[in-house]
């Protein structure tokens, strides 16, 4: 294959991975999250579900992408917070997708109004990568 191809398709894959980066599943059960994964975030499959104490989470992901989303579980199993792992050279896309979505309300974090409920999306940047953590608005 062509360098230039090569590059292109790695250009397309990242973009067809970030359609649906901030995907909010706070307040979904996890049967319903195993259901919806595969039909609304192509590539990710289901790693494992881990517990400890009154909490858990479910971890997806993306090898070929290199990302990871977790769903924070409560006791009953339900979702409270989202927090999805990308590589760090996607910084500028997933920014523009946030600010294209959301209301920003500061550098790293922006507003998200869904069913009459408002949460945030706090975008941190690390040295190797990036870590969008969406959770209940906290006043």
């Amino acid at each position: 294959m062509k360098p230039l191809a090569i590059i292109f398709l790695s250009v397309a894959i990242a973009f067809l991975s970030l359609s649906a980066s901030a995907q909010n599943y706070i307040g979904l059960h996890k049967d319903e999250i195993a259901k919806r994964m595969p039909q609304e975030n192509k590539g990710f499959y289901f790693e494992k579900e881990v517990n400890v104490d009154d909490r858990g989470f479910l971890k997806y992901v993306n090898t070929l992408d290199e990302q990871t989303i977790l769903f924070m579980i409560d006791t009953d199993g339900f979702c409270t917070a989202v927090s999805r792992m990308y590589n760090t050279w996607l910084y500028d896309q997933v920014v523009n997708e946030l600010n294209s979505k959301y209301q920003q309300v500061s550098t790293n974090k922006w507003l998200e109004i869904k069913e009459g409920k408002s949460y945030d999306l706090t975008l941190i940047k690390g040295k190797w990568f990036l870590t969008l953590t969406i959770r209940p608005h906290s006043k």
